[in-house]
């Protein structure tokens, strides 16, 4: 019985969907379990794996398509096996948009050099049916992009000429050793585009600024304790970040405030069940906001090191689906850059995101008529205005305030 491979959803408000890769060809054997495709959304881009043996009959959405969730976009059967009805039912490939005329690049001065494995990449080369002309793995691809090197000569030693990691990695050795390459010529300048992630994450971004009404309320906060407990933590050889404290912080006073912790839903909101406390990241691929679940039964120690895997394999780009879904608060800090303070856009359906600024000694009041020098730094607090207003948006922040600045609340 033929097998349809389906548009997964990967979150609540994912409501279509896009094909990065398919790692199969068109009328090669499958095994259940498989990796088949890769889906790439704002958040993560995943591996959809076959669901079945078989042989992957007919690919019915190529690279790049768009379409909404639960639409088949490929057919595992029988070599034998009649499927004509799925292939009338495939969805229709839509006209591409009209694209600006390419900028002219100036004639090259000599013959460029045949291609070797390990020569920058311009672009990765696609066969003519939009699919992938060879399969690598997804961590193959991480590392060949951290050091521009150029897959489509090499051939992989993984199942079915899959190229995998150590393939890459023995490529990463033979470029050390090999003698530097002239510069290449600079490349036209020209429009850049977007990648698939980017392009959904702009528009959801852009709608959340649009149809959400922000309100930003900015407070400082005294982090004399923030500092003395994470010395604390590091002469008991524990590897705790002020962002680690903050998140513990900001997950007890949530507890106290349910109400900033709820997804907006039309004109409706519903309290979250749990805390989940999603952390921006800045990665190779993009912004990605793991989360950190059920942070509020976690000790701090529980949160550094769950905090240290998620943002490790955001930058290798290896976070599931999983470490992404169900965030119900975000925080994003920018302190690390020395930014003192800013604003940060709601990530829907969530109502609020806190901005967290750089620990900065500034001069503060000190007694009636005295003034000295503090560790200090700025929360920012956006909140969607239809379910959180400012009075609780600023009651909110001031307990935060209070848990941060009070050691028996902060440990």
């Amino acid at each position: 019985m033929a097998t349809e491979i389906v548009m997964p959803k990967l979150g609540l408000t994912m409501e279509s969907g896009a094909i990065s890769a398919w790692l199969v060809e068109e009328g090669e054997e499958v095994q259940k379990g498989q990796a088949l495709l890769e889906i790439a959304t704002d958040k993560v881009t995943m591996e959809v794996e076959a669901q079945a043996d078989g042989i992957l009959r007919k690919i019915l959405v190529p690279v790049g398509q768009e379409v909404p969730v639960s639409t088949t976009i490929g057919v595992i059967a029988a070599a034998d096996e009649d499927i004509d009805s799925y292939v009338a039912a495939a969805p229709s490939d839509p006209a591409p948009p009209a694209t600006p005329a390419p900028v002219a690049a100036p004639p090259p001065t000599s013959a460029p050099a045949a291609p070797t494995p390990t020569s920058l990449a311009s672009a990765p080369s696609v066969a003519t049916d939009g699919r992938r002309p060879h399969k690598t793995s997804p961590k193959a691809r991480k590392i060949a992009a951290e050091h521009g090197l150029d897959l489509s000569g090499v051939n992989g030693s993984g199942p079915g000429g899959r190229i995998v990691s150590a393939d890459v990695l023995a490529l990463v050795e033979q470029a050390r050793t090999a003698p530097v390459p002239t510069p290449a010529a600079p490349i036209a300048e020209g429009l850049i585009e977007l990648s698939r992630a980017e392009q959904v994450a702009a528009e959801r971004l852009t709608a959340s600024y649009q149809q959400i009404p922000h309100i930003h309320i900015s407070m400082d906060v005294s982090a004399v304790w923030l500092q003395q407990f994470r010395t604390g933590y590091q002469l008991e050889g524990k590897k705790i970040s002020f962002n680690d404290l903050i998140v513990k912080a900001t997950a007890r006073t949530l507890s106290e405030f349910p109400r900033v912790n709820s997804l907006a839903e039309g004109g409706h909101f519903r309290y979250a069940s749990q805390i989940n406390i999603g952390v921006a990241v800045a990665a190779e691929q993009g912004l990605v906001v793991p989360v950190i679940h059920d942070a509020a039964e976690k000790t701090v120690e529980e949160i550094a090191l769950e905090g240290t895997r998620l943002i490790d394999a955001a930058r290798r780009g290896e976070l599931g689906p999983d470490d992404m879904l169900g965030g119900t608060f975000t925080i994003s800090n920018l302190g690390m850059f020395g930014v003192s303070r800013f604003t940060a856009i709601i990530n829907p359906p969530q109502v609020a995101i806190l901005a967290v600024g750089a620990i900065e000694n500034r001069v503060v009041a000190s007694g009636a008529d005295a003034f000295a020098v503090r560790p200090q730094l700025t929360l920012t607090l956006a909140a969607d205005h239809r379910v959180v207003d400012g009075a609780l948006a600023a009651r909110f922040l001031a307990r935060l305030k209070e848990v941060l600045e009070t050691p028996g609340l902060l440990g």
